[in-house]
C-alpha cells in the first residue's frame, strides 16, 4: 500500500471528482488526477483535501489557491517546507505554480498539469 492517501471520500474530494477534468489544471498524484479549484489544502490530516500520509508532512502542510486565473501555493508553517521545481517556498509567500511544475511535500512530489 502506498503512503500517499487521497481522501476521495471527503466533501472536497467528492466535488473535485465530480468536475470536468479537462476544464482546470489538476494536481497529478500517484497517477491519479486531482483538479484544482478555489483552494484545497496538502496535509497529514484527515481533513485536508489531498492527504499525504508521511512523517516528513506537516497536519496542514501547504495550500494551492486559484487567483483570478492563476494558481498559488503557500506553506503553511510547515516543519520540513514546501519546495515548487527544487526552490524552497519563502515563508508567509504565494508562489505562482503553472503546468510542468514539481511540487515537493516530504517525500511527495506532485505534478501540476
Amino acid at each position: 500500500m502506498s503512503e500517499d492517501t487521497i481522501l476521495e471520500s471527503s466533501p472536497t474530494g467528492k466535488r473535485l471528482q465530480s468536475l470536468r477534468k479537462d476544464d482546470t489544471l489538476s494536481i497529478l498524484l500517484c497517477g491519479k488526477r486531482i483538479p484544482l479549484i478555489g483552494k484545497i489544502v496538502l496535509g497529514r490530516d484527515r481533513s485536508c483535501g489531498i492527504v499525504l500520509e508521511h512523517a516528513l508532512v506537516s497536519k496542514r502542510h501547504a495550500m494551492i489557491q486559484k487567483i483570478k486565473d492563476d494558481y498559488f501555493i503557500t506553506d503553511l508553517s510547515s516543519t520540513n517546507g514546501t519546495f515548487v521545481n527544487g526552490k524552497a517556498v519563502p515563508p508567509g509567500k504565494y508562489v505562482r505554480v503553472e503546468p510542468g511544475d514539481k511540487i515537493k511535500i516530504g517525500k511527495t512530489v506532485l505534478t501540476i498539469k
